[in-house]
């Protein structure tokens, strides 16, 4: 690379060089240097010495309504364009008069003869050549943005134009500029290579980014009404609203395009043609004087031909313009004409003015605008894209002729504002009140050895040339100079990045020059700098914090304030522009005070586009004044973003925690407007609104009258309709007159006349809105004939359509429109313009009417410019909003999308054409897919943090669904791991629900959807808080079907299509996730429960009651919705949760039992009839007489009282009673029945053998019923229409029990028959179903952590396990088989199911001989043989050995043996041998007569037989747990079996030592031992005594070695580790001395403590490495881990999962060396201790019974209480490592076991 192409970007300019010397021979080399320097040197120290002030531009306020932002903006000369004033005018006339007297003194004709050679700029004022920016007078210029028509905003009476909604924080958008032809390098380069990667930037950190360059693909800035640059500068403004750097200028040596006025005010205008007809008259004048001399001197002079022959070489030059410039690419020198004006000449200049420019009297004051091209030139917008070429020449011509005559004619008029569209940008872009350097750059090229390639084809590209001569035109070189001088001036030097490149092939090319290449990527590398830079100051980017479901957690939180905020900004800019209606506001208010006395909702009904949602946003202001007491207001407008329309469940819990904060001092407003928005699968369930119907809430509700809304509503709530009245026409011509005045205009009659009949005929303030906007293209001269009908909304649509047809295509409108119509709530730019260049008919439109034949880029095939400008011609139709984290285009109002279907796509076939565009875009079918469209940015941190991209997740299925593209929606979404990993943890199970249910093909059930969704259901709750357990959860539940689901023969299909590719990618899961290696949960297929938001029902309705006393009545039909939320109780029990309640009296009587506390109340009134307070025993409630007595025993008592419900609940009886024997418990000492019979009710002591009648009405015990045997033992009673059913609990085998109901008659009281049950029920609570037929109870099993619903047919007697679900149950219902009703422990929802679906299934029968269903009670790893593993089952005497190396063999044991002991021997294994301690009696011992083991027997498992036995024995019984096999010896450490002879000879040794301790601490030398701990490799055991001491021993010696003490300290193993090789033991310890709690560190080798860890109290569960280096504990009630580094001096904390609570049975191990720590609490977890981040989280059904490490890979054996099956657990893949997956190192061998045979070749795992 040359000395010339110097590249100084990143080191920023030094500012302005000093002028250079001036030498006249100087070489084009510095010449060129002197462009750049001298005339900016000059400049800038003129500037120094008149201290100009910087120009300040106003901006213009953002508009507030959609009409607001379709106000014209006119191009003007003068900022006084307006001010048109009789002063002025004298003004002018008094120059006129003066002008004409000089003329008339001159003696000789002056003749502009102005060289376009000239090296010097003109000096007269109205040079055009002067430039734009003059030194002196920056401070009085203003840009065309601040000259227009002073407009305020227009009152707005309507939701349907949405404003746009541009939070700050979150865009950001950067404007590029620069010439249209010489800075199109770098602005693609940008556009290419830095935006994907700025967009990127910005997503990864959760704001959105946009890089606007409207030159791109455009050829010249030429439109057909002249408003680009008005469109330009608007978009400026857009970007100027957002913080960050947001305005880029490139400038080269090349000066811009200049533009015409589009309006003159009639003054200047008129000015301008006095002054054409002033120098007519002139010229007229001075030929006669001259022809009148000549005829007397000379004779006849043909001055003719003088003008003539000049005239012609001049028309010559002028027409050689016209035709080398066929676009509109014009220079200042195409603009000067230097040749002698004639009579005819000037005519033709009045004809050209007056033809192109028409007095328009519409503004106020008139002006004089610029006709559209195609009104004298229709070839301009011709479907021939040759003729349509034609055109654009001839308006070059006119426009090259017209600013001759304004720049000649009207420079007083003119002034000398800036002329083309890059100096407006400029000026705007520089100006505002902040200073530029904060928000704008300027980069500068230079062609340093330009001058020398003039003769170059490219040359002009890049320089202004005289026209057909390699001479640079000095004129636009000065006024080059004077623009970037200009931006010197404003601009400070450091933002001012200057570039020096050499000329090269084909100019500027980076594709074939390399020294461009390396220019075009250092600019690129340094705008990316600079932007990031900047970016990074501006950002509030979210910092990962926690686990994944935390921060998950906190981005929701962070989500719904966000909407929360949008939403009210959104209501506040509607009610500013609330004017008309003010009538029916007073009415609404009137109707909301009535409504809250019936608690009712009030609903305003009206059309479309009828001003609702304008009225609520003003409602919302002003409520707050009608109601007294702190008001809060909730308002959501359905509809402003995707969110609002589908996450009304989200409202209703948000609401429902509003609703507990109610009281009379703050009341509730609920504002929910356009319900009819909702989405479908939402709008059919609006009951949960019932709960709101309170006193102190008022609801207010808006929907259209077109929608079943309306009438959802009516069948659910209790309402009062108002409907939204139509404008009225003094309302009409008001609002037409109040506009009209803000925007300073005024129609004709017939116009106006026009306007009113339109608006009367359909009185909205939409179409009011709409026609308005229509009337600012009306001018005063435009032709009835053109006038629109403007009665029709949807009809001045497609009228707008029709015109950009015709200039733009009808294809590429057409496309556009169709993309906006079939969005998923809206399209962004994006979207559009990668979906537009994919119809390749549009592309050919491009290039036959627009030339376009090149792509202007890979990810942008159709030119930015274009669609910005259809855009802009409907901004009244298309508004910009935020949603799913961007901003989409929509329309404006959902019936456009209506119209534009039905006449752009009146098929479905073209409907799903387009949606199969979008479909396959979201696919990641587009340029950078991997940027604009992946799953979720992901900002690569320790713990990474994940953007989601909401747009791909909610449109891809979409479009998918609408396409009919079944197949690929179940391929790429629904059994496609990752997006449903996504789609889980960016949003929620809900959604993937929804899209299930959505994809159910009516004709055809595909198992796959439904195996898929009855999973979901299953692991609801799971996944609902942690989405990242999606891998397990499915592995967890499919495994075994999936492994079992295989052809028979090689040509059958499998059962399941989709399932296998499911769960083969959730094993490469992106995250680190812990997989269980069989199914190890519920798997589906049985019944599942559908979710409702204690509990008691009565025959048509049900009562629920949340844990703040709230209570909701609920009707049981086929929704089962909350019909409302009853009343609140004053007092002190108001907001106490019910223990139980009851429906009684026809479900008019609501019983509530709180405690020690019992309430009657009437259910919709909510008063009080009968009340006790803190009785001395728990009252329990039930009724008789069809619900008419009141039936109240108290726990602990023997005493029941009676009230009669009909007569105000008055007390009737209060009788003790006494049976045959006394109550057992304490607590909860009786049962009684929930229904009746008649008068009769059943009670009894629980754990009794008998039940007694008892007659409410007469108040006596009227029998006693006895069991039928006397080891029975009673659990519940109930009553049928024809039973009186007793539940007793008989023993069984193996210490078991079984269920027997014992029936007797419900007339006579006589036994009649009994039925069995199984050994596997657990009898919780009962309920009578299905009119008496059938008995439901539910079974929460707290071994397992799992409820069953079971069922027995008393007819039948046929005995059913219908269902079983995760979680215990606290309380269930069941009336009715379809509707059995309950909520587990912990649940904010309610669970449904129906059993009716499963009642008659004979596999779900159960009976006394099925066989009980076994856990694992303990894992024993064999390190002689390391690939099996031998686990003892929970039932005595089984034990089976797994081979856990074989993928084959995973949910199979290799063996199993029964009965090889009992519950009452000691089993240990040890290398395949089973050690049985057995023959267990009395015998006399020192201590006295003592229990103890007398035989041992050997039984190899290997042999299956007994190898050995040992009688004769005296080994003490300790727990299980305190045995260990040492080498096959028994080593019990426990105080009971130490003998007398150790702890003499111990106590001996330690008192030699220890001589001079003190007396106290010696006598705990005499303690025997409470807990040992072993090390891994069974040489050391430590021993406490529950004394201030420990003692090491050595197992290999068997000798003493250390002795650890604390005198400070009582010293306890129950928190303690010890290390692999028992080198050093980490305990918890508290301080006596100094009342502080330790974590020490001993060395046990050298009995000291080696460090400690101060304050960290609670301690539950410890783990440490192998070396001492780590030490990882977790503290009781917290879900954190802590770290401590202890020979490093760490010590820090790592966040885990929001449910993790740890307690003193939690586990802890560190596994992989020392990097991984693995956690049992409930769930399984494991942790990166090094980046100090939780990796995964595993949440079983029912309870981990045994746990233990495995192997050298770590990995986790789970044995389950309910579960025979051994699960291995292993961490699959991982973000952050390529493979965390670990091959199992197990040794080759022999199989044991005969598991494998020779035709098998299987790999092992």
């Amino acid at each position: 690379m040359t000395d010339d192409e110097v590249i100084n970007l990143p080191p920023i300019s030094k500012g302005i060089p000093t002028k250079l010397p001036h030498d006249h021979q100087s070489s084009p080399q510095r010449q060129q240097e002197g462009i750049f320097s001298s005339q900016r040197s000059r400049d800038l120290g003129r500037w120094h010495r008149t201290n100009l002030k910087k120009t300040i531009r106003q901006k213009a306020s953002l508009e507030e309504e959609g009409a607001e932002c379709q106000k014209p903006k006119s191009v003007f000369f003068k900022n006084h364009v307006l001010a048109s004033t009789v002063s002025h005018q004298k003004q002018i006339q008094e120059k006129e008069e003066k002008e004409e007297d000089e003329e008339k003194k001159a003696e000789r004709v002056i003749y502009q003869t102005d060289s376009s050679c000239t090296d010097e700029a003109p000096e007269e004022p109205g040079s055009l050549s002067v430039g734009p920016y003059r030194t002196g007078e920056t401070e009085h210029r203003q840009t065309p943005h601040n000259r227009e028509l002073k407009q305020s905003p227009p009152n707005t009476m309507t939701e349907d134009e949405i404003p746009s909604l541009t939070f700050k924080q979150k865009r950001f958008c950067i404007y590029l500029c620069g010439g249209f032809k010489d800075t199109t390098l770098e602005r693609r380069a940008l556009m290419e290579s830095v935006y994907p990667r700025l967009y990127l930037y910005c997503k990864q950190r959760g704001h959105d980014f946009r890089m606007m360059d409207l030159r791109a693909g455009v050829k010249d800035p030429v439109s057909n009404h002249h408003d680009l640059a008005e469109m330009h500068l608007n978009i400026l403004q857009l970007c100027q609203e957002t913080h960050g750097p947001n305005f880029f200028v490139f400038i080269g040596q090349k000066h811009e395009t200049l533009s015409l006025p589009n309006m003159i005010t009639q003054t200047d205008f008129e000015a301008i043609l006095n002054q054409v007809e002033r120098s007519k008259r002139t010229l007229s004048r001075k030929y006669l004087e001259t022809e009148e001399k000549s005829q007397s001197s000379f004779g006849p002079i043909d001055y003719r031909s003088f003008s003539r022959e000049k005239e012609a070489h001049l028309s010559k030059e002028s027409l050689n313009i016209l035709r080398e410039n066929p676009l509109f690419y014009s220079t200042i020198s195409d603009l000067e004409d230097t040749r002698v004006h004639s009579w005819m000449d000037y005519d033709q200049d009045l004809t050209l003015l007056q033809m192109w420019y028409k007095l328009d009297k519409n503004t106020v004051p008139a002006v004089y605008r610029l006709l559209p091209v195609s009104t004298n030139h229709p070839d301009f917008l011709s479907r021939d894209g040759n003729r349509r070429m034609l055109g654009r020449k001839a308006w070059c011509t006119s426009s090259l002729k017209l600013w001759n005559i304004l720049r000649r004619s009207g420079p007083d008029a003119i002034g000398e504002e800036a002329t083309n569209l890059l100096d407006w940008e400029v000026e705007q872009g520089l100006g505002g009140e902040e200073l530029p350097e904060e928000h704008c750059h300027c980069y500068k090229r230079i062609i340093t050895d330009l001058m020398y390639n003039l003769r170059s084809e490219h040359a002009s590209q890049f320089v202004d040339l005289h026209k057909g001569r390699t001479e640079v035109n000095q004129t636009l070189h000065q006024a080059q100079l004077r623009f970037i001088s200009n931006i010197h001036l404003k601009l400070r030097h450091t933002n001012i990045h200057e570039t020096n490149v050499s000329w090269g092939r084909g100019g500027l090319s980076a594709k074939h020059n390399r020294s461009h290449q390396f220019y075009v990527d250092r600019l690129c590398s340094h705008f990316q700098r600079t932007i990031t830079a900047s970016l990074s100051r501006h950002m509030q980017v979210f910092e990962p914090k926690g686990s994944f479901d935390t921060q998950r957690k906190e981005v929701s939180i962070l989500r719904v304030e966000e909407e929360i905020q949008r939403h009210a900004r959104y209501g506040d800019r509607l009610a500013q522009g609330f004017t008309f209606r003010q009538d029916f506001l007073v009415e609404v208010k009137h109707v909301l005070e009535a409504s809250q006395a019936s608690q009712r909702a009030v609903l305003l009904l009206g059309e479309p586009g009828s001003g609702k949602t304008t009225t609520m946003a003003k409602l919302a202001q002003v409520i707050s004044v009608w109601i007294p007491g702190d008001v809060k207001v909730l308002c959501r407008f359905v509809g402003l973003t995707s969110d609002s329309r589908n996450s009304l469940s989200e409202l209703s819990s948000e609401l429902s925690w509003l609703l507990g904060k109610v009281t009379e001092e703050h009341p509730l407003t609920l504002l929910l407007d356009a319900l009819d928005e909702v989405n479908e699968e939402h709008e059919a369930d609006l009951s949960w609104l019932c709960q709101t119907l309170q006193p102190q809430v008022f609801v207010i509700l808006s929907a259209s009258t077109e929608s079943r809304c309306p009438q959802i509503l009516q069948s659910q709530l209790k309402i009062n309709v108002l409907s939204v009245p139509a404008l009225q026409p003094l309302e009409i011509s008001s609002g037409l007159a109040s506009r009209l005045g803000a925007d300073l205009r005024q129609l004709t009659d017939d116009q106006q006349s026009l306007f009113l009949q339109s608006c009367l005929s359909c009185p909205t303030p939409l179409n009011f809105n709409l026609a308005y906007e229509q009337t600012k293209r009306w001018t005063s001269f435009t032709q009835r004939d053109s006038n629109t009908n403007l009665a029709d909304p949807n009809q001045l649509l497609l009228n707008v359509l029709v015109g950009l047809e015709r200039e733009f295509g009808p294809r590429l409108v057409r496309r556009l429109v169709l993309l906006i119509s079939l969005s998923y709530y809206g399209v962004t730019e994006e979207e559009l313009l990668v979906l537009l260049g994919r119809d390749d008919r549009v592309t050919h439109e491009m290039d036959v009417l627009h030339h376009q034949t090149l792509p202007v880029s890979d990810y942008c095939p159709v030119p930015y410019g274009f669609v910005v400008q259809l855009l802009y011609r409907l901004k009244a139709y298309v508004v910009e909003a935020e949603s799913d984290g961007t901003w989409v285009l929509r329309w404006t109002h959902a019936s456009f999308s209506f119209a534009i279907l039905k006449r752009y796509a009146p098929t479905e076939d073209s409907v799903k054409a387009i949606h199969a565009d979008f479909a396959d875009y979201f696919n990641g079918n587009a340029p950078n897919s991997q940027v604009f469209q992946p799953l979720a940015w992901i900002r690569n941190e320790i713990g990474g943090c994940y953007v989601f991209n909401l747009r791909k997740l909610h449109c891809l299925p979409y479009h998918y669904m609408h396409s009919g593209q079944i197949i690929p929606l179940l391929t790429q979404c629904l059994f496609n791991y990752e997006f449903l990993l996504h789609k889980l943890w960016g949003l929620s199970i809900n959604h993937v629900l929804e899209d299930l249910k959505a994809a159910v093909i009516p004709e055809k059930e595909l198992l796959d959807v439904k195996v898929l969704e009855q999973v979901l259901h299953l692991s609801y709750s799971v996944l609902l808080n942690d989405p990242c357990q999606l891998a397990s959860q499915l592995l967890g539940r499919l495994e075994q079907i999936i492994s079992q689901d295989k052809p028979v023969t090689s040509g059958d299909p499998r059962r399941y299509s989709f399932l296998h590719d499911l769960l083969a990618q959730s094993k490469n899961s992106s995250l680190p996730v812990l997989v269980p290696s069989y199914t190890c949960l519920l798997p589906p297929g049985g019944l599942t429960h559908r979710l409702l938001s204690a509990l008691a029902n009565g025959a048509h309705h049900l009562v629920s009651c949340s844990s703040d006393g709230k209570l909701n009545l609920w009707r049981l039909d086929e929704q089962t919705r909350p019909v409302h939320t009853l009343p609140r109780v004053d007092g002190s029990m108001g907001d106490l949760a019910a223990h139980s309640i009851t429906l009684a009296l026809d479900d008019t009587v609501l019983v509530l039992q709180m405690g020690h506390c019992l309430q009657v109340r009437e259910v919709h009134s909510g008063k009080v009839l009968y009340m006790e307070k803190d009785c001395l025993d728990v009252p329990l409630v039930t009724s008789a007489c069809d619900g008419r007595l009141l039936v109240v025993f108290y726990d602990g008592r023997q005493m029941v009282k009676v009230f009669d419900l009909a007569a105000s609940c008055s007390l009737l009886f209060s009788v003790n009673f006494s049976l045959e024997f006394e109550p057992i418990h304490k607590d909860q000492s009786i049962v009684i029945s929930l229904h009746s019979s008649k008068d009769y009710i059943l009670f009894a002591y629980r754990d009794g053998g008998e039940a007694a009648v008892f007659n409410a009405r007469a108040g006596v015990v009227s029998s006693v019923l006895k069991a039928q045997h006397p080891a029975a033992s009673i659990l519940a009673v109930e009553i049928s229409a024809e039973y009186l059913l007793l539940f007793f609990k008989y023993p069984h085998k193996d210490h078991s029990h079984l269920l027997h109901i014992e029936l007797f008659s419900s007339l006579t009281f006589q036994y009649l028959r009994s039925i069995l049950g199984c050994s596997q029920d657990y009898v919780s609570q009962i309920a009578v179903a299905g009119g008496g037929s059938h008995i439901v109870a539910f079974c929460p099993s707290p071994h397992s952590g799992t409820t069953e619903i079971i069922t027995w047919n008393l007819e039948t007697e046929d005995h059913k396990h219908i269902a079983r679900f995760s979680g215990l149950l606290a309380h269930g219902v069941c009336s009715d088989l379809h509707f059995c009703v309950g909520f587990c422990i912990g649940d904010r929802f309610l669970r449904v199911w129906d059993l009716a679906s499963k009642i008659n299934d004979q596999t779900l029968t159960f009976n006394v001989h099925k066989s009980r269903v076994d856990g694992t009670a303990r894992i024993v790893t064999m390190q002689r043989f390391p690939r099996y593993v031998v686990c003892l089952s929970t039932r005595p005497g089984t034990v089976k050995v797994w081979n856990v190396a074989r993928v084959r063999l995973r949910g199979h044991p290799v063996q199993v043996e029964h009965g090889l002991f009992s519950n009452s021997d000691i089993a240990l294994v040890r290398d395949l041998r089973l050690f049985i301690l057995t023959d267990r009696g009395k015998t006399n011992s020192a201590d006295g007569l003592a229990s103890v083991f007398q035989t041992l027997l050997v039984y190899d498992l290997r042999k299956k037989s007994y190898i050995k036995k040992q009688t004769g024995l005296f080994i003490v019984p300790c727990p299980q747990e305190d045995y260990h096999l040492l080498k096959e010896s028994v080593m019990p450490w426990n105080r009971r079996s130490e003998t007398q002879t150790p702890i003499r000879n111990r106590q001996e040794r330690e008192l030699k030592r220890e001589n001079d301790e003190q007396h106290q601490l010696e006598r705990e030398k005499f303690n025997s031992i409470d807990q040992y701990i072993l090390s891994g490799d069974e040489r050391v055991v430590v021993c406490s005594y529950f004394a201030h001491h420990f003692n090491v021993f050595s197992l290999v010696s068997e000798e003493h070695i250390q002795t650890l003490e604390d005198r400070c300290s009582h010293l306890s193993l129950r928190t303690a580790a010890l290390t692999h090789s028992g080198g050093f033991l980490v305990v918890s310890n508290y301080s006596e001395a100094e009342h502080t709690p330790y974590l020490t560190l001993w060395d046990t080798q050298q009995g000291r403590v080696r460090k400690r860890l101060k304050n960290e109290p609670g301690i539950c569960c410890i783990a440490i490495s192998d070396d001492a280096c780590r030490v990882v504990f977790g503290v009781a009630g917290f879900n954190k881990l802590k770290l401590w580094d202890p020979f490093q001096r760490k010590h820090k904390t790592i966040s885990g999962y929001r449910s993790l609570i740890l307690n003193w049975s939690s586990q802890l191990f560190i596994t992989q060396g020392h990097s991984r720590a693995l956690l049992l609490s409930d769930s399984v977890s494991m942790w990166d201790l090094d980046n100090g981040v939780l990796l995964s989280v595993f949440t079983p059904d029912s309870k981990i019974q045994s746990i233990s490490l495995h192997g050298e890979n770590s990995s986790l054996l789970v044995g389950f209480s309910d579960m025979p099956t051994l699960i291995s657990l292993k961490l699959l893949n991982s973000a952050s490592e390529k493979d965390v997956r670990t091959k199992a190192s197990y040794p080759h061998g022999e199989h044991l076991f005969g598991e494998s045979s020779s035709s098998e070749d299987e790999d092992e795992d």
